[in-house]
């Protein structure tokens, strides 16, 4: 039998199971249904017993089935104002990878680095997680993979013999593997570098009521981001993938990498549109008091509209537009059923008391001192997003997170916000994202080597992330 399958009934029998034995003492009937379908939804969601998509819908049938929320009340889950956020920021982002934007940026710094194979390892890993702040990391990855390779061949001499030299061979694993978990790193960054984040600040105003914006998201992700890519570096340069290589010919790896050539009108106007954005993220709370009605996601649809609306100033024969809706298909339409779903089952456990009934039940937990409740959040985040999506770990754990907050008496924004980021952890497997599967694929780089270098810096990016959280809690 199939993981799949074992997830499938074992999901289904533990929640019949739940619903037979009836609710514990101290909880509503409510708020043990609701207990009962996030454990179904859990194991549905953590082994892929059905496509995780589908497993979203599963509250908005259940909890009006059962009679815990009305139905269009989880319904308003679906529309959310942080799922809009996801569409435009896709949409932005689908504009930067069609006019070969990130290339751009990539050979822009790579060309500019320092030869020294250690310092291209460290350009290359700092410019896709500066690509990855704005664009998907699957993309990033795809696009990134190609720079990497080319670059290996002008630092390498033995990689295609039948005994390659150990440190050739080490500094290919490392610099390919850097491209997936700086792509995964990078997403940390903003709202809208990974499909987590917005259900993170979504998850956050049902659970809290308060509203995170660009700006302050941008305060606890940008800094992690900033420490954990040298981090990241010192990994696997110097404990899993060690190397020793002399410096390289600086003609040589521009000759490799290759020229984009003078940047082109829709570049620049796309340019334009993501700069104008990104500052109105930046200075959104100063814009609301002359637009009251102005939001991230309204700023995210605005720039994606205008995407639409542009000209791209580009020859005859190419795109009139800067996006067509050719392009808008590959948006990442199917996440709005996704998120809804989370939105709507976290909703449920504050609303039902289950999270208020958790949070009471694990009393030992919630009376640890702030840090190492966070450093406690973030590890299991951390270890469970390895077998679990990203968006069923940040669902599943930041109502425990704010219930645990709650109980020792803690502000409980800050450790949401560590259970939402702690979720994007997860570099030790080869299937936890697409990005680490993308980069196992090319042959260069063994099991164990990711194992341990991923494992490496769950571990000790776990604890950077509460240490940082923790440090901008204190400073606000």
């Amino acid at each position: 039998m199939t993981l799949g399958r074992i997830g499938f009934w074992t999901g289904i029998g533990l929640f019949v199971l739940m619903l037979a034995s009836g609710a514990p003492a101290g909880l509503s009937d409510k708020g043990w249904i609701t207990a009962a379908l996030t454990v179904l939804i859990a194991f549905w969601w953590f082994t892929e017993a059905v496509p995780v998509t589908m497993t979203g819908c599963l509250p908005f049938l259940m909890l009006p089935l059962f009679g815990v929320v009305k139905a269009d009340a989880v319904a308003a889950n679906y529309m959310s104002p942080v799922l809009f956020l996801v569409l435009g920021g896709s949409m932005v982002g689908l504009a930067f990878e069609k006019w070969n934007l990130h290339r751009r940026t990539a050979l822009f710094v790579v060309r500019r680095s320092s030869p020294e194979p250690a310092m291209l390892l460290l350009s290359i890993m700092a410019v896709t997680a500066l690509v990855s702040a704005f664009v998907n990391n699957s993309a990033t990855t795809v696009m990134m993979l190609p720079i990497a390779t080319a670059t290996l061949a002008a630092v390498t001499r033995t990689l295609e013999t039948p005994n390659p030299d150990r440190n050739e061979a080490n500094f290919a694993s490392a610099m390919v593997v850097s491209v997936a978990f700086a792509s995964n790193i990078g997403g940390f960054a903003t709202p809208i570098g990974t499909p987590v984040n917005p259900i993170a600040i979504g998850l956050i105003e049902k659970n809290l009521g308060v509203r995170v914006t660009f700006v302050e998201w941008l305060g606890f992700g940008l800094p992690f981001v900033v420490l954990g890519i040298p981090l990241c570096w010192w990994i696997l340069s110097r404990v899993t993938m060690p190397f020793s290589l002399p410096r390289a010919d600086r003609d040589a790896v521009q000759a490799a990498i290759g020229d984009s050539g003078p940047m082109t009108s829709p570049e620049r106007r796309v340019v334009a549109v993501v700069l104008a954005a990104s500052a109105a993220w930046v200075f959104q709370p100063l814009l609301e008091a002359r637009l009251p009605g102005i939001t991230d996601a309204g700023i995210a649809i605005a720039a994606a509209l205008l995407m639409f609306v542009l000209p791209s100033g580009a020859a005859a024969g190419k795109p009139a537009r800067l996006l067509e809706w050719s392009d808008a298909r590959r948006a990442p339409f199917y996440l709005i059923l996704l998120l809804g779903g989370g939105l709507a089952l976290a909703d449920a456990v504050v609303k039902t008391g289950l999270s208020a009934w958790l949070g009471a039940q694990m009393g030992a937990v919630a009376g640890l001192p702030l840090l190492p409740l966070l450093v406690v959040i973030s590890l299991c985040c951390a270890l469970v997003t390895e077998v679990a999506s990203n968006v069923a770990t940040a669902t599943i754990f930041m109502p425990i997170a704010v219930s645990l907050a709650t109980a020792g008496g803690y502000d409980a924004v800050g450790p949401a916000m560590v259970a939402g980021l702690a979720a994007s952890l997860g570099f030790a497997n080869p299937a936890a994202t697409s990005s680490n599967a993308l980069v196992f694929g090319t042959g260069r780089v063994r099991m164990a080597d990711m194992l341990r270098a991923g494992l490496l810096f769950d571990v000790l990016g776990a604890g950077l992330l509460a240490v940082v959280c923790y440090f901008v809690l204190s400073a606000a």
